[in-house]
């Protein structure tokens, strides 16, 4: 049960927005003197190294950050959330987020089902889909290769393919993949906006895939529309 208190109501909400207002009258090329704080601030997981030392923050922000996620559960949220608890308490959903990344053989049940070999499947046929434009046995509809494909969607459907895209970019492995193939974006209903993207485009070599979690997205349907007449118009 969702506790009614509102987390910013909580003593550890306000002691930490009183330290933020005492922090900002310290200069951070202070901070970065201290070899222990940054130290501290250097954190290495999986290959992963994260170091926010840079950031405005002292040991004790670290303190009273830890203090403000006891306070709100943080721990007892993820682990309802791997378990596949229904913690979305507006919507009364799971948040299985967790099963688009675990492992082939990992167990996240929703309402006593296993969903990963479901997520699996599907991102089984992602990835076969993909091998097949990259190595050209998926054609456009007049029999050519496909060069260009234009990624529509918004907000996090435009935010996340577009940071794994940058993340990507100076990977050589990635860039073999992506030779001969450009990706662009649509995330913005200004006409504008579409006739930039299309510029230059050819409709026979050009992949459109629309990125929705719903596919109601006002926005991404009238892009994807829009891209699609382009497409007919030109091939018929």
């Amino acid at each position: 049960m969702a506790s009614s208190i509102l987390i910013c109501e909580t003593e550890a909400w306000k002691d930490l927005k009183a330290h933020v207002e005492d922090i900002k009258k310290t200069h951070l090329r202070e901070l970065m003197s201290d070899a222990k704080r940054c130290q501290s601030m250097i954190v290495e997981f999986d290959g992963l190294l994260l170091d926010y030392s840079r950031q405005c923050t002292t040991i004790d922000t670290l303190n009273k950050l830890n203090k403000l996620a006891e306070v709100a559960h943080l721990k007892e949220k993820i682990s309802q959330m791997f378990n596949g608890e229904r913690i979305n308490s507006t919507e009364n959903r799971h948040v299985l987020h967790v099963a688009l990344r675990a492992s082939r053989d990992s167990v996240i049940n929703s309402d006593g089902k296993n969903v990963v070999p479901d997520v699996w499947q599907v991102l089984d046929k992602i990835k076969n889909f993909s091998e097949r434009v990259r190595n050209g046995a998926w054609v456009g509809a007049t029999g050519k290769t496909l060069k260009n494909v234009i990624a529509i969607g918004i907000g996090g459907s435009f935010l996340g393919p577009l940071f794994v895209h940058t993340a990507l970019q100076t990977d050589p492995e990635a860039a073999e993949f992506a030779s001969g193939r450009k990706l662009h974006f649509l995330a913005n209903v200004d006409p504008i906006d579409v006739a930039r993207n299309i510029e230059g485009l050819d409709p026979e070599t050009t992949l459109a895939v629309v990125v929705s979690k719903t596919f109601t997205t006002a926005e991404t349907m009238l892009n994807a529309r829009t891209i699609r007449e382009w497409i007919a118009v030109a091939l018929g």
